[in-house]
């Protein structure tokens, strides 16, 4: 997996995002999340890989988080 996407995830993780989604669901959660980021938010991922983690990168990775969670409740 590339780092952008590791570093993506695990920001998810160590931030407590995940918190509304079903343990047996957080797989399925990632990849939707990944996807999502791939195909909406492409920047993002490259910010990411170019090592900049910064206030509005954190609020696209939580906006899309709160978007995809809600299903999962």
């Amino acid at each position: 997996m590339p780092v952008e996407k590791q570093i993506a995830i695990i920001y998810c993780g160590v931030n407590g995002l995940l918190a509304s989604v079903p343990v047996d669901k957080v797989k399925e959660f990632e990849v939707e999340y990944l996807d999502r980021l791939e195909m909406k938010h492409k920047d993002v991922l490259n910010a990411l890989k170019a090592g900049t983690l910064n206030e509005g990168i954190e609020n696209v990775m939580r906006d899309v988080v709160k978007e995809l969670s809600a299903k999962y409740k």
